[in-house]
């Protein structure tokens, strides 16, 4: 009993070790996360998704699978697997990010398995699938911003022209080039917080999560994700078609109405996401049953 006991200190004081010695590696990598979620609105809320979906898959692990310690060879892989990419990027002309993400991402898979076991490893892939998935969008946001404005300010121009609106999408130069709608004596700039990146954000990991948490089939799986992205893109441009029309007749302030319109239509995005995943996997991946339970104008 005394050894058992040994050996099972020992054990814990190991992987204690390396998870200590881990944190301290990626500890860079997760403050410039961090910064970079604070600092950008638009990515904010994805990170609190995320956070969200760690504490929920680590509450389940808790409350359904007995802690064993232990050095296992499924650990041990993945594990093998982080140490290869975050020796990849010194190594090949390979963009970092993304391999350190993947990194980040199976080191901590690794530990997970060391105290949960490879059950453990399965309940977490959906916050580890959501954080792969955040941390590759936050590399691209800088390269997203132009096409995102363009796409929502031309298809917002093109629906209020449809609808009969006297519209007009002007290209402001003189200094960072802007985009401005035009609508009877307003304008709205689309501003870079008006690219619908967060909410293209919160859409991905949605999908994403969802994906991996309910029983659909691979192909499934590929296509809410790739449904997102519309899904998104065409909330978006709705809020600003919503915002120019109705802000001149809102009896509430500019920034008021902007928020309301704003928050309905991000809400609107996810629940479509959240809707068909749902349709698409009706039941939540669970343990099996042997295991333990310039001009002046507004932005929009």
């Amino acid at each position: 009993m005394t050894d058992t006991q040994d050996n099972r200190r020992s054990t814990t004081i190991a992987i204690s070790g390396i998870a200590v010695l881990l944190a301290l590696t990626y500890a860079p990598l997760l403050i410039w996360l961090g910064k970079v979620s604070w600092q950008v609105t638009q990515l904010t809320n994805g990170a609190v998704l995320v956070l969200f979906a760690m504490l929920v898959c680590l509450r389940t692990s808790l409350t359904s699978i007995r802690v064993e310690p232990a050095i296992s060879t499924h650990g041990l892989a993945l594990l093998f697997l982080g140490v290869f990419f975050l020796w990849l990027p010194h190594h090949s002309n390979l963009p970092p990010l993304p391999l350190l993400i993947l990194s980040f991402c199976c080191s901590l898979a690794a530990i997970i398995s060391f105290v949960f076991g490879q059950l453990g490893v399965r309940q977490f892939r959906p916050a580890l699938g959501g954080f792969v998935v955040f941390g590759l969008l936050i590399g691209l946001f800088p390269a997203l911003d132009w096409p995102l404005r363009a796409i929502a300010a031309r298809r917002a121009a093109e629906f209020m022209q449809w609808l009969g609106l006297p519209i007009q999408l002007h290209l402001v130069l003189g200094g960072p080039p802007e985009l401005m709608l035009s609508l009877q004596g307003h304008n709205y700039i689309v501003a870079t917080e008006c690219n619908g990146f967060g909410l293209l954000t919160s859409s991905l990991l949605l999908a994403t999560i969802f994906g991996l948490q309910y029983r659909v089939s691979l192909l499934k799986k590929i296509g809410l994700v790739i449904l997102a992205v519309p899904v998104a893109i065409g909330c978006n441009f709705l809020r600003i078609v919503s915002i120019c029309y109705s802000a001149p007749r809102s009896p509430f302030s500019y920034h008021i109405t902007h928020e309301i319109l704003g928050n309905i239509f991000y809400f609107l995005g996810l629940t479509l996401v959240w809707l068909t995943a749902r349709a698409a996997g009706d039941r939540v991946t669970s343990p099996p049953a042997s295991a333990p339970a310039t001009p002046v104008a507004d932005r929009v």
